[in-house]
């Protein structure tokens, strides 16, 4: 526990670098170590700001878990939180959609273990999807991420919409000498 603990700690350092920071955090039942919240807002306009041309906000909000071990069922209990927690409370904010220049919001699990996945986990966070989309996409998606991070090899697994940040989790694994 006291590695995870490590882990987590300096993960968190560099995330704060552009996330803020919530420790002991609780959505839906499920209780998170931390969670992050990042934000960006793109603009193009003629002249003056006050001549918007069009305006994008893009969103990510991760969790950051310690376990033991993850296993399969927990990454359907995962898809779940998503579906019926972290999208309608993070992203609408507790309405029907999002807000009107929304784009995108990632919504992010990291999973910080002790123990390397079995086949089957493996096989399942591979394959792992969660999207959705709102009125059509005119006010922006939703993309789930899973990554978990295996401190008893140093080896990071993802799905595939979250495959960009395995070496970034391996490399803070191996800076900090773990």
């Amino acid at each position: 526990m006291e590695e995870q603990e490590q882990f987590l700690d300096k993960l968190l350092d560099d995330y704060q670098k552009s996330f803020d920071i919530e420790r002991d955090y609780e959505i839906g039942g499920m209780r998170a170590q931390a969670y992050g919240y990042f934000s960006t807002v793109s603009e193009k306009y003629v002249l003056s700001p006050k001549a918007n041309l069009w305006s994008i906000h893009g969103y990510e909000h991760i969790l950051f878990i310690k376990r033991d071990r993850v296993t399969a069922k927990e990454l359907n209990d995962i898809r779940d939180l998503m579906a019926l927690h972290m999208a309608p409370e993070l992203v609408c904010r507790g309405k029907k959609y999002p807000e009107k220049d929304h784009m995108y919001s990632y919504l992010t699990v990291a999973f910080i273990c002790d123990q390397t996945p079995d086949q089957e986990t493996q096989k399942e966070l591979k394959n792992f999807r969660f999207e959705k989309d709102y009125l059509m996409n005119f006010r922006g998606h939703a993309e789930g991420h899973v990554i978990l991070m295996d401190l008893s090899t140093g080896k990071a697994y993802s799905n595939r919409a979250a495959k960009h940040l395995v070496e970034h989790y391996e490399k803070i694994f191996n800076k900090g000498g773990m």
